[in-house]
C-alpha cells in the first residue's frame, strides 16, 4: 500500500534505511504507547505507528485517549489502514456530512453516522479478543473519575473516549455514562505502566499547537454555531489572531479553545508527574483541531516526529534489555 511521499520525493519513506539490530523476545522488555488527545492533529498517530513498525519497534500494550483511542483501537483491531484511507480522502463537505446535529442525548453530534462507519470495520470485536493489551480512557460524567476501558465492545469504547463534552453526546458503557477522556487524562503514560509496560512511548500532538489555529474559527465550528441554519453557511475568511478584538470568535470557538487549554496545562502536569521514557511530539501547529482534512500534513509529522525519537528510542530499548537479560 503507498502511505505517502516523503519531503525528500522517496515514498514510503524508502531509500536508505538502517537494519535494525533485533532483539531476542525473552530480552526485550515490555513497550507500552501512549496515544494522546487532540482531535485532528491526532491523525498524526497513524505516522507514528507507521514509522516504529518500519524500524522494527515492537508494541506489546496500547492506551489511547479520545482521537488515540481511535486510532489505537483500530491499529490493535487490524484496521489502521482503512481509518488511514478514510482520513486521507476527508474533504469539507465530507465532515459536514457525517455530523448528525442533534438537541437531545447531551451532545450537538449525534455521532450515529460515524458509528456506522466503525461498526462496518470493527463490528462486535470485544477489547479483551484483541491480540494485545489495549486500554481506552474514559471520564464518568457524575463522579469525573477515570475510567480504563478494557473489557467490551471496542467500538462503544472508542466513542465513549471521544466524547467531546457538548459536541458528542455521553455514551453509557458499563453501567456508566462517560465522556472525553482527556478531561482526566490526555495522553496515558499512567495506563501503559500499570499493564505492564517497562518502556513507554507517548505521543504529545498538541506540543506544537501554539500557532495561532487554536483561537481560530473553523468551518466546522461555525457550522454547530449555525446548527439551526437551513443551508450550511459559506467558508468565510478567518481573520489572523490580532484582528481578535475586531471580529471575536463565536461561542463554540471560545469553548473549544478553553477545552483545548484546559487538556494541555492537564496533559504537561501528567507528563510531568509520570513522565514516558521516550516523548514523540508531532509538529501539527498547522493542524486545527477541526481541520480533519488536513490528515496528510498530520500523518507525514507524525512519521517524521518518530523518524526523530528513533535512536533515543532504540538507546533506551538496548539499555533496558541489558538489565532484563542480566
Amino acid at each position: 500500500m503507498r502511505f505517502w511521499s516523503r519531503v525528500d520525493g522517496s515514498e514510503n519513506g524508502s531509500g536508505p534505511s538502517e537494519a535494525p539490530a533485533l532483539i531476542p523476545a525473552r530480552q526485550r522488555p515490555r513497550v507500552g504507547l501512549a496515544l494522546g488527545a487532540g482531535a485532528a492533529r491526532g491523525w498524526a498517530h497513524i505516522g507514528v505507528i507507521h514509522r516504529l513498525a518500519e524500524a522494527g519497534i515492537d508494541v506489546d500494550i496500547i492506551a489511547g485517549t479520545s482521537i488515540g483511542a481511535l486510532v489505537g483501537g483500530c491499529y490493535v483491531a487490524g484496521k489502521l489502514d482503512p481509518l488511514e484511507d478514510f482520513a486521507r480522502k476527508l474533504t469539507r463537505r465530507r465532515i459536514f456530512s457525517l455530523l448528525d446535529f442533534s438537541w437531545r442525548g447531551g451532545g450537538l453530534i449525534a455521532g450515529d453516522r460515524l458509528q456506522r462507519m466503525l461498526n462496518e470495520q470493527l463490528g462486535d470485536t470485544l477489547i479483551e479478543d484483541l491480540d494485545r493489551p489495549f486500554i481506552c480512557i474514559g471520564t464518568e460524567l457524575l463522579t469525573g473519575h477515570e475510567i480504563w476501558l478494557q473489557k467490551g465492545r471496542l467500538v462503544d469504547a472508542i466513542r465513549a473516549s471521544y466524547a467531546l463534552p457538548g459536541v458528542f453526546k455521553p455514551i453509557h458503557f458499563a453501567q456508566q455514562w462517560l465522556i472525553d477522556g482527556a478531561v482526566v487524562n490526555p495522553i496515558p503514560v499512567s495506563a501503559c505502566r500499570a499493564a505492564g509496560a517497562r518502556l513507554v512511548i507517548a505521543v504529545n500532538v498538541n506540543a506544537d499547537a501554539f500557532g495561532g489555529t487554536v483561537i481560530q474559527q473553523p468551518d466546522v465550528v461555525r457550522a454547530v454555531e449555525q446548527v439551526g441554519a437551513d443551508t450550511m453557511p459559506a467558508p468565510v475568511p478567518v481573520p489572523p489572531p490580532r484582528d481578535l478584538h475586531a471580529s471575536p470568535p463565536g461561542i463554540s470557538a471560545v469553548l473549544v479553545a478553553a477545552f483545548n487549554i484546559a487538556q494541555d496545562r492537564l496533559a504537561r502536569s501528567r507528563l510531568a508527574g509520570d513522565p514516558p521514557d521516550v516523548l514523540i511530539s508531532p509538529r501539527t501547529g498547522d493542524v486545527g483541531l477541526f481541520d480533519f482534512e488536513k490528515a496528510s500534513l498530520a500523518i507525514e509529522a507524525g512519521w517524521e516526529a518518530a523518524e526523530r525519537a528513533l535512536p533515543e528510542i532504540r538507546w533506551a530499548l538496548d539499555h533496558l534489555s541489558q538489565l532484563v537479560s542480566a
